[in-house]
């Protein structure tokens, strides 16, 4: 910890220096550190880095906010689903109290600007999150669906879903995480994200392996929930004439 502390302290200096040199202030009211790790991993720490910014103590937090997206120190997601879901209900809730008085076009339409857009936004990033987490999340999908078909609470979701033309949230998160793989692939994703990826060496000329990822070997489930793993799964898992898709849009159109 006391390395940990050291090298950081010297790395703060250096960003205050250029900060200083670029006639630039940081706003240390607002800066803040975050431990990032397992449980277990953290609580082996006795105490926490002091760090500093031209001698102003740095704050620790176990959760912040970066980009609308709450990021946590042991990176559950559980703050973040919380807080949209939160937002998602309420969106929801608006909805069923004005569906007496709009058409079903405006619902629809109501619902894709307020709602879906919780639902999508960085779904690449959180989908790691547990199988509780992602149930609550499909929890609300289900109640929207109900409400926009004017169905009973008790209605079964999944023909409801179906009628609306809609794919559940699974689907979707995928659909969402192998369109940034191919953008990763293929220059529309910054160059960090390419290398997240590596293609495949293959011994023998087998069709079906042309374009397929190697598949890093995870030793923490941290890796195994990264975007690096899960996306390179979810790559080799499409067929061939999907993974060499000559653009954008037809690698979209090919996955819906």
């Amino acid at each position: 910890m006391k390395d940990i502390e050291l090298y950081l302290n010297q790395d703060l200096a250096n960003v205050n220096e250029w900060l200083i040199a670029n006639k630039l202030t940081l706003n240390h009211s607002k800066t803040e550190f975050m431990l990032i790790g397992s449980r277990q991993r953290l609580c082996t720490f006795q105490s926490a880095p002091n760090l500093t910014i031209n001698g102003t103590p740095i704050k620790q937090v176990s959760q912040a906010k970066s980009l609308s997206v709450y990021v946590d120190e042991n990176l559950s997601w559980t703050t973040h689903i919380n807080e949209i879901t939160k937002k998602i209900a309420s969106c929801i809730g608006a909805l069923k109290r004005v569906r007496p008085f709009v058409p079903v076009n405006t619902l629809m339409t109501i619902f894709n600007s307020l709602v879906q857009p919780h639902f999508n936004y960085c779904c690449e990033i959180w989908d790691s999150c547990s199988k509780t987490l992602a149930a609550k999340l499909q929890k609300l999908q289900n109640r929207a669906a109900r409400v926009l078909t004017f169905s009973g609470y008790d209605a079964s979701a999944d023909p409801l879903i179906e009628v609306l033309g809609w794919q559940k949230l699974e689907s979707q998160r995928n659909f969402h995480k192998a369109v940034m793989v191919y953008k990763s692939l293929n220059g529309l994703a910054p160059e960090y994200m390419r290398s997240m990826f590596i293609h495949r060496d293959t011994v023998y000329s087998l069709r079906d392996a042309e374009g397929k990822l190697n598949i890093p070997k995870p030793r923490t489930n941290y890796l195994k929930n990264s975007f690096s793993y899960t996306g390179a799964v979810l790559w080799n898992s499409l067929p061939l004439g999907l993974r060499q898709a000559e653009t954008l849009e037809s690698f979209k159109v090919g996955l819906r």
